[in-house]
């Protein structure tokens, strides 16, 4: 059995991708009903554009952090993907609460049937996917954490538990500023989930660098993301902290993104920024091209690989 990447368009081995933006969003359609303040990011020129440019400023692949019902379309990302060239990755899952309509569906499922779901949207095609000739499958399981543990629904937590032992899936789960991590890597542990399937997006807006080191040696991966914005001060948390956690041998467990989910950010700094700009920076530091490449892709890459048989997708 080969260890493959689930893209938009088919599985890939990780040794064929190499720069991964970890966690970004491609496409989110208008959610009638859903949050006033819930990103929209649909301009498909503009997405194209920045896809490209992508590419060829050095990127291969986009791992797209939007569920269903919240402005997912699997079928526009298949389209976008076999455009430009870039591998994008898509999932299954679920969001915060206040980005649904009123009384989301998922809220009032058993975990049972939400993990059949998932298991479904990775295994079979994403839902709005399954009318196509080819469906598209998600690549990994993202969820929502909120501040705490007791605030989050658990049974939607179980669900990706369940899933992810399933199928060997990554989960990514959106934390809240990195708020009660340490809760959530522990029910998980609690639900037999191997620590490094897990990733934990966000966590740099929480530059502590003892609670990285900690989590980093339980042997889940810890998604930073904050590089291009200026309101969480990169300059005096992500970028120190990401110097003292290479410095302590830890670059293994860590994934750079740019969780562009906003149209402005596709405009400026574009996603191009994450191959160039970051890339430059990590070489300006002197940091290895190895470890370059472990924090801007394989690292991700890894997590996102899981064995399956080349004929399970035929």
């Amino acid at each position: 059995m080969d260890k493959l990447i689930t893209t938009v368009l088919g599985p890939v081995a990780p040794s064929e991708l190499g720069v991964i933006d970890a966690h970004t969003h491609v496409w989110i359609e208008p959610v009638i009903g859903g949050a006033d303040d819930a990103p929209v990011l649909n301009d498909d020129a503009m997405i194209m554009a920045g896809l490209v440019v992508y590419r060829e400023s050095g990127g291969s692949a986009l791992v797209d952090c939007q569920p269903a019902t919240v402005g997912r379309d699997g079928n526009v990302l298949r389209r976008l993907a076999q455009a430009s060239g870039v591998h994008l990755i898509a999932c299954t899952g679920f969001h915060r609460q206040r980005y649904y309509v009123p009384a989301p569906p998922l809220w009032e499922m058993s975990a049972e049937s939400t993990a059949d779901l998932f298991m479904r949207e990775l295994t079979v095609g994403l839902t709005e996917t399954l009318d196509s000739m080819q469906p598209v499958r998600a690549g990994f399981i993202k969820i929502a954490g909120e501040a705490t543990l007791a605030a989050t629904p658990l049974h939607l937590l179980e669900a990706a538990a369940i899933a992810c032992r399933a199928t060997a899936c990554a989960i990514l789960m959106h934390t809240e500023k990195g708020a009660a991590v340490e809760a959530f890597l522990q029910f998980f542990i609690d639900h037999n989930v191997d620590p490094q399937r897990l990733v934990f997006c966000h966590v740099d807006k929480r530059a502590d660098f003892g609670f990285h080191s900690e989590m980093a040696q339980s042997g889940a991966v810890l998604e930073y993301d904050t590089f291009f914005r200026p309101k969480y001060d990169p300059e005096h948390n992500v970028w120190p902290l990401l110097d003292k956690m290479i410095t302590v041998g830890l670059a293994s467990q860590i994934a750079l993104a740019t969780d562009m989910a906003e149209a402005s950010m596709w405009r400026n700094p574009g996603p191009a920024a994450f191959p160039a700009v970051i890339h430059a920076r990590l070489a300006a530091m002197n940091v290895p091209q190895t470890t370059i490449n472990h924090l801007m892709g394989h690292n991700i890459a890894m997590r996102l690989a899981k064995p399956v048989r080349k004929e399970a997708y035929s």
